[in-house]
C-alpha cells in the first residue's frame, strides 16, 4: 500500500510539471527488474523524468537490489544526457554518490570520468571564469591517479591536455590585457612567468616568451629578458616572433666591460708610514 501511494504521488508530480507520466502499476511493482527495464525504455526514448522516477524507485525501494548500482549510474547518466548547467551539477552529485557507495565497482572509473566530463561541459571560454575547467582538470587527474589502467585513461589524458591549454590561454589573455590595456608590466610579468612555470606545454609559449621579454625591457630589466629571448630563438626558430626577438638584443645586451687600454691608470696611493710609539718613561 505504501509503495502504491509513493508511486502515485510521483506520477502526479510529474504530470503537474509537464513531464511524461510513468506507469503507476510498474512503479508499484514488487519486481526491481520490471522497474529497471521500464526505466531503461524511458531513457531510450529520452523521457528523462519518467526514467529517473523508475531509477529512484529502485534506489529507495530496493536497497539490496542487484541492479542498484546500475540504477544509480543510470540516474546520473539521465542528468548528464539531458544536459544543461543545472543537470550537469545534479549529474556530478549523482556520480559522486555512486562512487561513495561503490568505490570498487567495475564501472567506478567511468563514473569518475563522468564527474570530470560534467565539469568540462560547463567550462567557459578563456576570457571568462575558469573554475569549471579547474574542477574538470582535478577530476580527470584523479581518475589517472586512482584508475591508471582504466580504458578511459587515454581519453582522460586528452581532456587533461585540453584543460591545461585552456587554463594557460586564460592566463595569457590576462597578461596581455594588463600589458596592452593597463600598461601594468609587473602584473603581466607575473602572469607570463606563471605560464612558463605551470604550463610549459602551452602551445603559445613562443608568444609568452616574447611578451614577457617586452615587459621586462619596458621595466628596465632587460638583462633578465636575455634568457627568454635566447629560448625563443633556439626552441622556436620557425616562429615569426623569433626574428622579432632580435630587435630586443641591443636593448637587453649587457654592456661589455671596459678594455684595459681605455681604462686610465690609477696611481697607487702610498700607505702612510706608521709613527713609532715612544717608550714609556
Amino acid at each position: 500500500m505504501k509503495r502504491t501511494a509513493w508511486a502515485l504521488s510521483a506520477a502526479l508530480l510529474l504530470a503537474s510539471c509537464g513531464g511524461t507520466r510513468p506507469d503507476i502499476a510498474t512503479l508499484a511493482s514488487n519486481s526491481d527488474q520490471v522497474i529497471w527495464e521500464a526505466g531503461q525504455k524511458a531513457a531510450e526514448k529520452k523521457q528523462w523524468e519518467a526514467a529517473r522516477q523508475h531509477f529512484k524507485r529502485i534506489i529507495e525501494g530496493f536497497p539490496q537490489s542487484q541492479v542498484g548500482p546500475q540504477a544509480r549510474l543510470a540516474l546520473a547518466d539521465s542528468y548528464f544526457q539531458e544536459g544543461g548547467t543545472g543537470n550537469y551539477i545534479l549529474a556530478v552529485s549523482a556520480y559522486r554518490e555512486f562512487l561513495t557507495f561503490f568505490p570498487t565497482h567495475a564501472r567506478s572509473d567511468y563514473a569518475q570520468f563522468q564527474v570530470g566530463e560534467s565539469f568540462w561541459r560547463q567550462k567557459n571560454g578563456p576570457d571568462r571564469d575558469q573554475t569549471a575547467t579547474e574542477e574538470a582538470l582535478a577530476e580527470f587527474q584523479k581518475l589517472l591517479e586512482q584508475y591508471p589502467d582504466s580504458p578511459k585513461a587515454e581519453e582522460t589524458r586528452g581532456r587533461i591536455r585540453e584543460c591545461r591549454q585552456s587554463l594557460a590561454h586564460a592566463e595569457f589573455l590576462a597578461g596581455q590585457f594588463y600589458q596592452r590595456t593597463r600598461q601594468a608590466c609587473r602584473a603581466s610579468i607575473a602572469r607570463y612567468e606563471g605560464i612558463l612555470n605551470e604550463y610549459p606545454d602551452y602551445s603559445g609559449l613562443d608568444e609568452v616568451l616574447f611578451r614577457l621579454s617586452q615587459c621586462l625591457c619596458q621595466s628596465g630589466r632587460g638583462v633578465e629578458a636575455q634568457p627568454h629571448l635566447a629560448k625563443l630563438r633556439d626552441e622556436y626558430p620557425d616562429s615569426p616572433l623569433a626574428s622579432e626577438a632580435k630587435k630586443f638584443e641591443c636593448d637587453t645586451a649587457v654592456p661589455p666591460p671596459p678594455s684595459p687600454a681605455s681604462t686610465p691608470a690609477v696611481e697607487a696611493t702610498p700607505s702612510p708610514t706608521p709613527t713609532p710609539t715612544p717608550p714609556a718613561p
